[in-house]
């Protein structure tokens, strides 16, 4: 509430503001109160973790994605258990209206500020400026969680995190600054070690810099890895690129490493 004003020669009384509880989801999970951790038994962890992930959400439904495998009986009395700890700990966590839950309209969310970041990146291609990233981009949710619920909701944001980190790296690029679209790229690849236009990337910021040998290390890297774990060779646009850094000779052919030589007995 803001300030309340009395009438003439009252003065004005000023009313405390509630700071917002802040969620933090990507990375590890951590509640926070006007700066202060907010400890919670892991029971009640998973069902905040889960409404904020998976948004307003029945409660019938809540406890069959967070205890999949028992009786619907025994889901729906670990809720009631969880809520009532809840309770004791952030009752202004989670709002209850008839069956349905969801987080409190000033709980702020870590990965509300990752998806407005990803967003700008990805759809506001008319600014050529990219705005520095939060710093939980390039993180995980929940890391060493085992969750059913959680598996699509982790891979949409790490392949939303990997497209636009690699966005942000070909519009630096685009507007002359390789040095600082780098480690946009590579954090991208760190993402999605698989995606040759990442790793493409990556080799064509090299060349803009000039650095055409981390260009073809790169390359042989990416290639090897490829082989050894999916059995395939970069495409032909990554082989183009690096035959234009490489005009003569073959750089696609690895140098031999010699054997070493046993000495004499």
């Amino acid at each position: 509430m803001g300030a309340e004003t009395g009438g003439e020669g009252e003065g004005t009384r000023e009313h405390p503001v509630s700071a917002p509880m802040e969620l933090r989801v990507i990375g590890p999970f951590q509640a926070r109160l006007s700066g202060h951790v907010v400890a919670m038994p892991h029971s009640v962890k998973r069902v905040v973790a889960m409404v904020a992930l998976v948004g307003p959400v029945a409660r019938s439904h809540a406890s069959a994605l967070l205890w999949p495998d028992a009786p619907a009986s025994r889901g729906n009395a670990n809720l009631r258990a969880a809520l009532s700890r809840l309770g004791l700990v952030a009752d202004e966590l989670i709002q209850i209206s008839g069956e349905v839950m969801a987080l409190t309209d000033d709980v702020v969310v870590d990965l509300e500020a990752a998806l407005s970041w990803i967003n700008d990146v990805i759809y506001e291609t008319s600014r050529p400026a990219v705005s520095p990233p939060p710093a939980s981009i390039g993180r995980p949710l929940l890391p060493g969680w085992d969750e059913v619920w959680l598996e699509e909701p982790r891979e949409r944001l790490q392949v939303l995190q990997a497209q636009a980190l690699e966005t942000a790296a070909e519009r630096l690029l685009a507007a002359g600054h390789a040095a600082e679209s780098l480690p946009y790229a590579l954090s991208a690849v760190e993402l999605q070690p698989w995606s040759e236009s990442a790793n493409r990337l990556i080799i064509e910021i090299y060349a803009r810099r000039g650095d055409p040998s981390n260009a073809l290390r790169r390359f042989r890297r990416f290639r090897r890895a490829l082989e050894l774990e999916l059995g395939v060779q970069p495409g032909p646009d990554m082989i183009a690129a690096i035959r234009q850094l490489y005009p003569f000779g073959n750089p696609l052919v690895e140098p031999r490493v010699p054997s070493p030589t046993r000495p004499p007995t």
